[in-house]
């Protein structure tokens, strides 16, 4: 029985915006018709729950989805705040703060839809520099990143609900039966740039949280931020995990940047017996994202 997943980081709101979600939702409208779970990674996420209207392709009828923002404990004190303090008045003060906050999300997507690609480069050439813009335009450096988040999405034919585990960054897993085998499924975006010893803890924590169901098969997609050459990489395959990509193309594929890409740091690794890996590709779409995202067809005994 053919179980069909995907994995895609869409880049959250840097450089030129407004066409890349065009592109990526015109991409992911036809992949749900496809697939049965799709994982996302840097997804753009309004404080209000509205994020089918930036991602059209979540209107889909055959689908459930569930989101994970980066700082989701810290929006939830805020609406505890705000019951607490204002009980008569909470749902009022929740519009107007939600409304602020997808202003806000307007003005950083326009900037970022500009700038963003400039300012990226500084993040990881020149921490310090972007230090000082930090410290000098706050509310658009760390505000962009509370609209940073996760999205798992599975088809309405899998019964199951997605969850959240925090490992230092967050991952999103789901459970569920499937021809019979029992199968857990998590969406992971490992610390990016120099953090070596971070991703290695998120994914010593990750392999040892998933060792404790009792799963026939395991599957890791996302992105790892780790090349091939990576303790993250070795530490998989130690495990006994296997990379969809590299046991069918027999060798690992550039995922990263989209355009001329140079290293590969995306993957899906799985984990038991009674499934086989039937189809493993990197796909790209100009203009849409500077991941190239991976499908995997699984062949579920």
């Amino acid at each position: 029985m053919l179980l069909k997943i995907l994995t895609w980081n869409i880049n959250f709101i840097y450089d030129n915006w407004s066409e890349r979600i065009i592109n990526i939702n015109n991409t992911l409208e036809q992949e749900i018709k496809q697939c049965d779970i799709i994982a996302l990674q840097e997804a753009t996420l309004p404080f209000s729950d509205t994020a089918h209207t930036i991602y059209k392709f979540l209107e889909a009828p055959i689908i459930n989805y569930f989101q994970h923002r980066l700082f989701s404990e810290e929006e939830n004190y805020i609406y505890n705040k705000i019951k607490e303090n204002f009980p008569q008045n909470k749902d009022r003060i929740v519009r107007i703060f939600e409304y602020c906050m997808d202003k806000l999300l307007l003005i950083c997507s326009c900037v970022f839809s500009v700038y963003g690609e400039l300012l990226k480069s500084l993040y990881f050439k020149y921490p310090r520099l972007c230090l000082i813009l930090v410290i000098l335009c706050p509310f658009l450096s760390i505000g962009s990143y509370l609209f940073l988040g996760m999205l798992t999405i599975i088809n309405k034919n899998i019964d199951s609900v997605v969850k959240t585990k925090f490992v230092g960054r967050a991952i999103q897993y789901t459970e569920f039966k499937y021809n019979n085998k029992k199968i857990i499924v998590v969406n992971i975006h490992l610390n990016e740039g120099n953090k070596k010893s971070k991703r290695m803890n998120e994914i010593k924590k990750i392999h040892k949280f998933v060792e404790t169901k009792n799963k026939d098969i395991i599957i890791l997609a996302g992105d790892f931020n780790a090349t091939p050459s990576s303790a993250v990489y070795k530490f998989l395959k130690q495990k006994g995990y296997t990379s969809c990509i590299k046991e069918i193309q027999k060798k690992e594929q550039y995922t990263f940047p989209s355009t001329n890409p140079k290293k590969c740091i995306d993957y899906i690794w799985i984990k038991g017996d009674n499934v086989d890996i039937k189809e493993a590709i990197v796909f790209s779409k100009p203009k849409a994202t500077d991941h190239k995202g991976i499908k995997v067809t699984l062949d579920i005994k």
